[in-house]
């Protein structure tokens, strides 16, 4: 909370949105931050898809730029020819929706001594 001295994703994106200099800078020091350490597991492991999920989405299209600017940059030509980098659409739930997704799937997997 701002009156708190403390800040959320959300009072960032307002004030990006006013044309806060600081603020915009904060977003383009964030993003590539994300963009370099993401550059580093697209190269490893080839991803198809990279969903920015959370908190940090509520940043915005601002983050969401220098993030792939910097993850297509630094990484691997073959590894981001066709790989999309998108806002997640839950919010703060994308991380428990697919934690349970991950585990439904798993409960509900067929074993392999089955037949």
């Amino acid at each position: 909370l701002a009156e708190k001295g403390e800040l959320s994703a959300e009072d960032i994106a307002i004030a990006v949105a006013r044309g806060d200099a600081q603020a915009v800078q904060l977003i383009r020091e964030s993003g590539h931050r994300i963009g370099q350490v993401l550059a580093s597991l697209v190269s490893f492991f080839n991803p198809g898809l990279i969903v920015i999920g959370g908190r940090v989405s509520k940043l915005g299209h601002g983050l969401l730029a220098e993030i792939r600017s910097v993850t297509y940059r630094r990484s691997l030509p073959l590894a981001t020819g066709n790989l999309p980098i998108v806002l997640s659409e839950l919010g703060d739930e994308g991380g428990v929706i697919g934690a349970a997704h991950l585990i439904s799937a798993s409960v509900y997997a067929p074993s392999s001594g089955e037949v």
